[in-house]
């Protein structure tokens, strides 16, 4: 019999299992029962995710039409092994297999899971009835669903590392926030849960009672502390406490929510590098050498700080676009707290959805019926659902920042016969003559896997209609200043023009499209812009084509952003020092020039980037 209590994560096969019949084959029935116990066991802070082979999209749809969707994590969705699927999962989620409960129909697809994870816990469906008893009798400690949204998060940024070129560049845009806290008695309870519960990252593994941990709190030989945890993707609360008698660490341990960033490492070196006896396995080794650079130590202010930015801060901000926003974001304070809608990679396929922010996606947003975003996600395997959404048009922003670099290179393709129309990079898809290229990935691809056998079947359903016109856009924002709240304002960021030359035709491009939006803001005053060209001093601002530009040309154009937001909100909005964008500079340029000597994530640019984040602590 499966026990519960031993349970953090429970993985859904689905056809024949967490549902009635084959979803590819016929339709599908859910018992009530099965529905509400994926409800209750989150409740109970037991978490949920689905390992199924199935078409990603329509098992997205038939969940979302359940209501269920928003309660998996990592959905495993797909025709590939299960096995090294689970590890993955588990790996990502830092669990362990004793703590997971895997349930399929398919004897086989267990003895797979058992075979990569002997540890882990498996049944089939006649196990869910015990489930359904189990969790009936279970205290439900988690209605807000803290620990599912924690997930989340991770789930969030497991999405987002994909897009860095390593680990460590990831870890450095984070923006990670360490608090050292010294008043444990008001936070007991939570210590002693933690040092229960946490296992691969518990250096010390000392269980002792709450009654005894008391008394260590109160002793005034112990050195004690807790810490907590925040980045750009949340707040991760209380993770971590020691004790430490003397020179040697009695407790030491951490939760796995925050794996993988070192926070371990960071304190062990704070604290002056004490004796520690490692007692058992640990997840992450410690070392007396090493003080992770990418986090960033706050004295405590910094959450008073955060607290008076969010009152004061009232306004709404929407950031879409590719790079050019993002690398501008970092710079403006608070930032972190506007929405944004990046160039992201696809959980379902792994490729790169970088079209999202196109005009005629965001057209669609308003127009598009879920049928015409179902017809246009079987069509185009470019497609991700989730470009197909987004709070652009409902959500009430008072500032929407838009990038135009994309309008003029990208190629539009309409559906024959209907008005559907997707957009896509590279050259033109439904000219055999690129077919080969797409093949062989001699043509830009964005991750995705072409065959011969797909563009022509595309080719027979949409034909290129072109690019984008200077007329198109502004037909576009026409309809934009008709559909959005009226205390909306757009504001456009305009590509470069100017010093440039060797792309004449990107170019003029954007020339064309510059004139045609400033000319139309004369008229207009919800429309507003900021051009690239002012921050562009000579061709050293260009990082290898003309949309892509140094760490000033950003930091400037955060400048501008700021001006704009301030104008609108009449918000005392503030960047960071422009110190920090040169430091960056600096590094980036280091980082080329020392490449044949030392590795780009080396010592060298490691003790650069620690020397930074104690000498520039505004950088949080």
């Amino acid at each position: 019999m499966i026990d519960l209590k031993t349970i953090k994560l429970v993985v859904w096969d689905l056809d024949e299992t967490f549902w009635k019949g084959t979803l590819s084959e016929e339709n599908v029935e859910v018992p009530d029962e099965n529905a509400q116990l994926v409800k209750d066991l989150t409740d109970c802070g037991i978490i949920n995710s689905i390992s199924s082979k199935n078409d990603f999209e329509p098992t997205q749809k038939r969940l979302q039409d359940l209501g269920l969707w928003d309660y998996f994590v990592f959905p495993s969705i797909n025709w590939n092994s299960k096995g090294p699927q689970l590890v993955d999962k588990i790996d990502k989620m830092a669990l362990r297999p004793v703590n997971v409960l895997f349930l399929d129909d398919n004897p086989s697809n267990l003895g797979e899971a058992k075979h990569f994870l002997p540890e882990i816990q498996t049944g089939g469906p006649e196990c869910i009835k015990d489930l359904v008893e189990q969790v009936g009798v279970t205290e439900k400690k988690d209605m807000q669903h803290k620990r599912l949204k924690q997930y989340k998060i991770l789930e969030e940024k497991d999405t987002a590392s994909k897009s860095y070129a390593s680990s460590e560049d990831f870890l450095y845009d984070s923006h990670i926030r360490v608090v050292m806290h010294y008043d444990c008695l008001a936070q007991i309870q939570r210590i002693h849960e933690l040092l229960m519960r946490s296992n691969q990252l518990n250096y010390t593994k000392k269980r002792i009672g709450i009654e005894e941990l008391e008394l260590i709190l109160k002793d005034p030989k112990y050195d004690c502390g807790y810490v907590t945890v925040s980045d750009r993707f949340g707040d991760y609360g209380i993770v971590g406490f020691y004790a430490k008698l003397g020179q040697r660490l009695e407790h030491f341990f951490f939760s796995c929510r925050t794996m993988g960033q070192k926070i371990e490492q960071w304190v062990y070196a704070q604290l002056g590098f004490p004796e520690l006896e490692v007692v058992g396995e640990v997840r992450t080794k410690l070392n007396k050498m090493e003080c992770p650079g990418w986090i960033n130590h706050d004295d405590g202010t910094q959450a008073e700080t955060q607290e008076l930015t969010d009152e004061v801060l009232t306004c709404s901000i929407l950031m879409k676009g590719p790079c050019d926003l993002s690398h501008s974001q970092m710079y403006i304070k608070s930032g972190g707290l506007f929405d944004t809608e990046f160039t992201y990679v696809s959980n379902a396929e792994g490729q790169t959805i970088d079209a999202y922010n196109h005009s005629v996606h965001i057209e669609g947003l308003h127009t598009y019926s879920d049928e015409d975003k179902r017809q246009m996600v079987g069509d185009c395997i470019f497609v991700d659902p989730n470009m197909l959404s987004g709070g652009f048009f409902t959500k009430g922003y008072d500032v929407i920042f838009l990038s135009t670099l994309i309008e003029s290179s990208y190629y539009i393709y309409q559906k024959k016969g209907t008005q559907l129309r997707v957009v896509f990079g590279g050259e033109d898809l439904t000219d055999p003559d690129n077919w080969q290229g797409y093949c062989d990935s001699t043509i830009y691809t964005g991750g995705n896997q072409f065959t011969m056998d797909y563009l022509r079947a595309f080719s027979d359903k949409y034909e290129c209609v072109g690019r984008t016109t200077p007329e198109m856009y502004v037909g576009f924002l026409e309809k934009c200043l008709q559909w959005l709240p009226e205390k909306s304002h757009l504001c456009l960021i305009l590509g470069a023009t100017k010093v440039y030359d060797e792309d004449e035709e990107a170019r003029l491009s954007h020339q064309r499209l510059n004139e045609a939006v400033k000319g139309f803001s004369k008229d207009h005053e919800r429309v507003r812009f900021v051009e690239i060209d002012d921050c562009v001093h000579d061709k050293s601002d260009f990082a290898g084509d003309i949309n892509h530009f140094s760490t000033r040309v950003y930091y400037e154009l955060a400048q501008q952003m700021i001006s704009v937001i301030r104008s609108v909100t009449g918000q005392d909005i503030e960047s960071y020092s422009s110190t920090m964008a040169q430091f960056d500079n600096l590094l980036l340029k280091i980082r080329k020039g020392v490449k044949r000597v030392f590795k780009p994530e080396g010592s060298l640019y490691r003790a650069l980037k620690k020397v930074y984040n104690k000498v520039y602590k505004e950088r949080k």
